[in-house]
């Protein structure tokens, strides 16, 4: 190395030119490391909270809403933001092999998302082995699911929007207020289940009983819907633009349409 002398254990010495020439800029050098140094230590700090966090939440399995409070519980004195949470939502895949990591990463998230300050944020879950459940719930934020997500996302949610870039399980939109709920995929049974309003979009296809029980709000299946499409509804509409496997004939009220016809007003 030009300009220096190596000295023991490899450390390389400059020579008095080159220490000359550091002295002159060396009042630079602090203000471009320190912020760098000073964000990575914070966001360590957080995640570590949050895995805390995680381990002294308590999920009751038969008890959804009691679930939902513990997480939010467990989570109120943290500070966080979006990006600690996506952050978090990859981290999480080392929790995996617990039981009921589903449901109780779903709360948890979901938990975060609601108490945090932001209003925009990203969950990842490609790299996790299975969705997960109850993302989502109570929601009035703008949440982006990359990857799929498990049942009922969007449980109970308020307001707001989720954008599932993957396929949604069993429920997407169950018992929702408002808000719209986006899968960008394949959406399964029960779509939009006691659902009261809000909108739901499948953009591919949906299984079976679409609006199971729906009291308002609106459905849309851009492409096929299988068999009891609006059963025992009882209020909304439902849009479906490609195949329908069957109309269910248990129904009180609502409209359904089928390639843009309406087909049951009822």
């Amino acid at each position: 190395m030009a300009g220096a002398n190596v000295k023991g254990r490899g450390i390389v010495v400059p020579d008095a030119p080159a220490l000359a020439m550091a002295n002159r800029f060396g009042r630079y050098k602090p203000e471009e490391e320190k912020p760098v140094r000073k964000v990575e230590v914070v966001k360590d700090e957080t995640l570590k909270k949050m895995k805390k966090a995680w381990k002294s939440f308590r999920y009751t399995r038969l008890r959804s809403g009691d679930s939902y409070l513990n997480a939010l519980a467990s989570i109120e004195r943290l500070e966080y933001s979006a990006s600690d949470i996506k952050n978090f939502s990859i981290a999480i895949a080392e929790f995996q092999d617990e039981k009921d990591f589903s449901e109780k990463a779903g709360f948890f998230l979901s938990a975060l998302i609601n108490n945090g300050k932001d209003q925009d944020y990203i969950i990842h879950t490609k790299h996790l082995a299975v969705p997960l459940d109850s993302i989502g719930c109570e929601n009035t934020k703008n949440i982006t699911v990359e990857g799929n997500a498990g049942d009922n996302a969007g449980d109970g949610m308020r307001g707001g929007i989720i954008t599932v870039n993957g396929n949604a399980h069993y429920g997407a939109g169950n018992s929702m207020i408002g808000g719209t709920i986006t899968v960008n995929g394949d959406a399964g049974e029960h779509v939009g289940i006691w659902m009261i309003g809000g909108a739901i979009v499948a953009n591919k296809n949906a299984g079976d009983n679409v609006g199971y029980e729906m009291r308002g709000g609106v459905i849309t299946v851009m492409g096929d819907a299988s068999c009891d499409v609006g059963y025992r509804m009882e209020g909304g509409r439902i849009y479906v633009w490609g195949e329908i496997g069957g109309i269910s004939h248990e129904r009180k009220h609502g409209k359904i349409y089928h390639k843009g016809k309406l087909i049951v007003d009822k």
